[in-house]
């Protein structure tokens, strides 16, 4: 197959549009606009054959939209999405990967919040039963990411004698 057959294929052209798409992350909202608008109209043109090209393309569009544009862009731009989509099945079926997604969203910020709130608990108890506690220990602490870790110290936090008395290092579980 020569190169200008294989660029005609399919998934070539849709994967150019996703890269043209992706030119203008750090571009001005009109121009990423544009791009989005342009890149879904050939999206939407991908037949039955090719749902899981179409799937995997506004999966990208929409991480894109997420990961790479400013936060109060995000819903303008997921909107401009989805009301480029026109045949009624996919619409029911991006609204549901963009629900999906939003759940999943959602769901690490808060348990991002649960930890740093379990961080924070760890610290005032320190803090009230020891009065000084030292930076590299602060340090230790508020880069733990595990919430079953976390727990054990606040428990060990409050029957310990002395800071040397906690396990830091979690040797023993």
């Amino acid at each position: 197959m020569d190169c200008w057959k294989l660029l005609q294929t399919t998934w070539l052209t849709t994967f150019g549009w996703l890269l043209s798409v992706l030119q203008k992350e750090q571009s001005n909202k009109e121009e990423m606009r544009t791009a989005l608008i342009e890149a879904v109209a050939h999206i939407n043109t991908l037949d039955e054959e090719k749902i899981q090209q179409w799937r995997r393309a506004i999966f990208y569009l929409y991480l894109l939209i997420l990961h790479r544009r400013p936060v109060e862009e995000h819903d303008e731009l997921q909107t401009l999405v989805q009301q480029q989509i026109q045949e009624t099945s996919r619409r029911e079926e991006e609204a549901a990967m963009a629900q999906t997604m939003a759940e999943h969203l959602i769901e690490q910020g808060e348990k991002r919040g649960e930890t740093q709130a379990k961080r924070e608990a760890v610290l005032k108890l320190l803090h009230l039963r020891f009065h000084s506690v030292p930076e590299s220990i602060t340090n230790r602490i508020t880069s733990i990411r595990s919430l079953s870790r976390l727990d054990s110290l606040f428990e060990k936090a409050v029957t310990a004698q002395t800071l040397d008395d906690i396990d830091w290092e979690d040797r023993k579980n």
